[in-house]
């Protein structure tokens, strides 16, 4: 088999009513030539031996459940292609600083369950990594090795080959210096991959026999949000020390948690909204689970990495 190519399962959202319309326009597009995957939340970012990129979810593990899903722009390319649906009652600010004042109306979503995708950009595999403030696992526990069937453990897992992935934050606390213990580093809460100037991008994503592959031309703007947001009953409302974080170290190495404090952390309340795919979907009926609303929350989900030759400088 082609390493580029893999056989998944995927859970997909099916119709659902149109959000609220309310706050200001959406915020301005990216550059024509741009293509921007940005990474929010609880995540593992593994460097391969050809320093491609394996992003991997935890799901649910340990009675803790964070719900993986992407989010495009309505009437995108992108969204078209990847069957993405909108959701009642998501307000993406809640999970994007980024994107405070826009309108939900103006947002789709796709659950990212049991599912597998792979984005290639330009003729290289290897990502340039400009991304260091990801919490450094191999510090934090060193001498621990990756778990051998990661792809088994993932709720859902993006494959990155070519461009380059750098720092970006998504919540206020995220840029602050972080404790492992006695490792201390600033951490982010996410990450931006971005393709190569004049490189094209191609994202292919699988349901079985089923694919659906979408390429973003050199010459086009495109960006897509993959977040991986807890549930609403495992939130933590306590913003100097991250208690779900646990959840990365059973997850990626099997290792005895070290639980991230900050000190100067303030947290952030965020706007009501529901967490779409909270709960399973069928991909017989495509129905989007209910949720309840989540209360104002302080909560920040930072991105890890095990990387092959230690911290990016």
């Amino acid at each position: 088999m082609n390493r580029r190519d893999f056989v998944s399962r995927v859970v997909l959202g099916g119709a659902a009513a149109a959000c609220t319309n309310f706050g200001a326009s959406v915020s301005a597009a990216p550059a024509p030539g741009s293509f921007k995957f940005r990474f929010i939340g609880l995540m593992g970012f593994v460097e391969r031996k050809d320093h491609s990129f394996l992003v991997a979810t935890p799901g649910q593990h340990h009675h803790m459940v964070h719900i993986p899903f992407l989010m495009a722009r309505k009437d995108s390319p992108l969204a078209k292609v990847l069957g993405m649906t909108p959701a009642p009652r998501v307000v993406p600010a809640a999970f994007d600083t980024e994107l405070e004042g826009s309108r939900p109306a103006d947002f789709v979503y796709r659950s990212l369950a049991n599912t597998s995708i792979d984005v290639i950009s330009g003729p290289n595999d290897q990502v340039i990594n400009e991304a260091s403030q990801m919490a450094h696992l191999a510090s934090i526990a060193p001498g621990k090795r990756l778990r051998g069937n990661l792809e088994r453990w993932a709720t859902a897992t993006i494959s990155l080959r070519g461009g380059r992935i750098e720092n970006s934050s998504a919540h206020p606390d995220a840029g602050k210096e972080w404790s492992f213990g006695s490792h201390k580093q600033v951490l982010t809460d996410a990450v931006n991959y971005r393709n190569l100037a004049g490189s094209t991008t191609t994202i292919r994503l699988t349901s079985g026999a089923d694919v659906q592959t979408v390429t973003v031309d050199a010459a086009q703007a495109a960006e897509l949000w993959m977040i991986s947001s807890a549930a609403m009953n495992d939130r933590m409302n306590d913003p100097v020390m991250l208690i779900h974080s646990q959840l990365l170290f059973d997850f990626l190495v099997d290792a005895t948690p070290v639980l991230a404090t900050c000190p100067t952390a303030t947290g952030r309340e965020v706007p009501t909204t529901e967490l779409p795919f909270a709960v399973p979907t069928s991909a017989s009926n495509g129905i989007i689970a209910s949720e309840a609303a989540a209360p104002p929350l302080v909560e920040f989900c930072f991105i890890c990495d095990i990387l092959l030759g230690g911290k990016p400088s």
